[in-house]
């Protein structure tokens, strides 16, 4: 991701907020997770938009790109922002989420990770998800849970 590089280049690990995109990609009663290569933890598809690109876009791209499957309708869930939403990655980066949370019933394709920033795909049931979610990813699937 040449832009965040590009930024990081100029602010260091200074906390910066970033905005983006994730998908809950449901199938019965479960939902696609990736194990993340860069904190070991599990999380759900999506990624920072890029300059020029809308949510919907990053959406679609990030969870092509980390899971091999096209999105084919996607519906805004909740935005979740704050200070809850601050993580500091293994090599110091730090920063606050701006990211739409979107459900995804209909995708196609067969999940695969992509090796680079996922390094395992996984059905979780919403009963039973990992302990080791990004804190996005938990306020999401929590809200997920609490809907009828």
């Amino acid at each position: 991701m040449s832009y965040v590089r590009d930024l990081r280049a100029r602010t260091g690990p200074m906390p910066l907020i970033l905005t983006g995109a994730c998908g809950l990609l449901l199938r019965g009663e479960g939902v696609l997770l990736q194990r993340r290569r860069d904190t070991g933890g599990w999380g759900t598809p999506g990624g920072l938009c890029e300059p020029g690109e809308s949510l919907e876009e990053t959406l679609s791209r990030e969870v092509h790109e980390e899971t091999g499957l096209t999105v084919r309708e996607a519906q805004l869930l909740k935005v979740i922002s704050g200070a809850g939403t601050f993580v500091r990655l293994p090599n110091g980066d730090e920063f606050y989420q701006v990211s739409a949370v979107y459900v995804v019933r209909r995708w196609e394709g067969a999940p695969r990770p992509d090796g680079t920033e996922g390094t395992e795909l996984r059905f979780w049931p919403l009963a039973a998800l990992p302990a080791a979610l990004g804190p996005v990813d938990r306020a999401a699937l929590t809200q997920l849970r609490g809907r009828p």
